[in-house]
């Protein structure tokens, strides 16, 4: 009993959200948005895929997977992840007229003969359009740029050059995170050298006089970025911290220098 039970709740759920496969062959005849696939209309849900992957030609083939969830009244996120380098293709998005929906990808090049794979999962499934695919340009409800991995519209995103971005598709160094970064411990490996040389005895320590006149002629301390150069180039973690040091130690030997002038004159008033 308990058999036929779960086999009549697994036929249900095949028959409520059918899987689909599908696959053609399109003809992207230039550069710009184009629709690839007309998707659920306002009401239905489940998970689709599309492959893109390009035919012939001297070069190796570009394949890409966009994937995305719809819910009963609103679409989930796009998550892009290409199999091989960039090109053809820089961007992916759902538009909709607010009665149909179509997945559309904005292409680099023409494409002779592109081959287009649809998995799904759906109450109501896509439809790979056929021929030549048409222009797209219905107002937007989500999007995203490919990249070697984009997760949740540009939320996470791997480039092509293996740098990664959280919440920026431009990230300019190994990791780029738009937004705040809460750890319990961050180190930083040294690019330059720590300030002890400022405790050896050929150090141009500059008099308090030098340094007074140094901040009235610039309005910073020696050796220490402007509010417009940090505003410009933003903090270098681990030189300005060596930075800061620097003032540190100075200062302990300002304070080292009173102190002895403040002893001497305790002396001589008693």
């Amino acid at each position: 009993m308990k058999n036929v039970c779960l086999l009549v709740a697994y036929l249900m759920f095949q028959c409520i959200f059918p899987q689909y496969h599908s696959s053609k062959t399109v003809e992207v005849d230039a550069p710009g948005w184009k629709r690839v696939a007309r998707l659920d209309g306002a009401y239905g849900r489940g998970y689709n895929e599309v492959v893109l992957m390009t035919q012939g030609g001297a070069s190796q083939p570009r394949v890409a997977k966009i994937s995305w969830f719809k819910g009963w009244s609103s679409y989930g996120g796009l998550n892009l992840v290409s199999l091989s380098d960039g090109g053809h293709w820089s961007e992916a998005r759902i538009s909709s007229d607010g009665v149909k929906a179509h997945l559309e990808v904005n292409f680099t090049a023409a494409i002779p003969q592109l081959k287009v794979f649809l998995d799904q999962s759906a109450w109501t499934g896509s439809v790979i359009l056929d021929g030549v695919l048409p222009n797209g340009g219905d107002p937007v409800i989500e999007t995203a740029k490919f990249g070697r991995i984009n997760y949740g519209e540009n939320d996470l995103y791997l480039a092509y050059n293996g740098k990664v971005g959280i919440g920026t598709t431009a990230p300019d160094a190994k990791l780029a995170v738009k937004g705040d970064i809460h750890a319990e411990e961050v180190q930083v490996d040294l690019t330059v050298p720590a300030p002890d040389y400022v405790f050896k005895k050929d150090y141009d320590l500059k008099s308090l006089e030098e340094v007074q006149n140094y901040i009235q002629e610039h309005g910073h301390l020696p050796n220490i970025p402007s509010a417009q150069e940090l505003e410009a180039n933003g903090i270098e973690l681990g030189e300005m911290d060596m930075k800061l040091l620097e003032k540190i130690e100075e200062l302990t030997l300002y304070i080292i220098q009173q102190q002895i002038e403040i002893e001497y004159l305790k002396t001589k008033i008693k």
